[in-house]
């Protein structure tokens, strides 16, 4: 960084030298901008000036920062209330919630999801499977299936950070509905083993087709949830 050809303070430069990379797609939404120490060391500034360049950006909601995981920049959102698609609202409203990525991969479709998203066999898809927490329990495991072409950048992006309805916000894909089936289950020894609960807890399970402007399903999601520490709202309209 050439700190002689402006009469600004450093740290503006330097904001917006990283506003620039954002906005020329450099830095992408839903991903990690590097560390501060790289950043410095990069362009050729103290740490603290970096941090204050950083800070601005945060205070612009351009970047959100995430304790222990970095920097992540905040894509557009356009904003539309769960409430206009009607159903079930999974949201958990605890400041001790936070989630866990466990895999994400890309595999085939194969068969069950070729015909439910109206593609070939052998085209690829994205399987994610998330474990949510509240302090330290496990409140809610969380698999989902979307197919590679709606996201291709999906697997850049943490998902741990930024909601699926965000980054599909990010990257300009519109739901136009989502349909949705509650159901209690007895809850096989397999998942009431990952809740660490007894057999007398309930186990709920959340089935979610996600569908685009032109009714089809670009992605599929299931959840397996304690009803000891969830509940659902459900708003009806006519």
């Amino acid at each position: 960084m050439n700190k002689k050809k402006s009469n600004k303070p450093i740290y503006l430069q330097l904001r917006e030298i990283i506003r620039n990379k954002i906005e020329e797609g450099e830095y992408m939404p839903g991903t990690a901008i590097p560390s501060e120490n790289k950043l410095s060391e990069v362009f050729g500034v103290n740490r603290i000036t970096t941090r204050n360049a950083v800070d601005a950006l945060v205070n612009e909601g351009l970047l959100r920062r995430v304790q222990g995981k970095g920097v992540f920049v905040v894509g557009n959102k356009n904003v539309v209330s769960i409430d206009k698609h009607g159903g079930f609202i999974n949201d958990i409203n605890d400041s001790r919630a936070s989630v866990k990525e466990i895999k994400k991969i890309v595999r085939p479709a194969g068969n069950k999801y070729a015909t439910m998203f109206d593609i070939d066999i052998d085209d690829e898809i994205y399987f994610l499977y998330h474990l949510q927490y509240i302090g330290d329990e496990i409140c809610s495991i969380n698999e989902l299936y979307i197919t590679k072409n709606v996201l291709p950048l999906l697997d850049t992006i943490n998902t741990s950070v930024f909601s699926f309805k965000d980054i599909l916000s990010f990257y300009g894909v519109k739901l136009k509905k989502i349909k949705q089936k509650l159901s209690i289950i007895k809850g096989d020894k397999k998942i009431k083993k990952i809740f660490h609960v007894p057999n007398s807890v309930a186990i709920m399970t959340l089935e979610s087709n996600y569908y685009n402007e032109n009714d089809k399903i670009i992605a599929h999601s299931i959840s397996y949830i304690r009803s000891d520490i969830q509940s659902f709202t459900v708003n009806l309209h006519k």
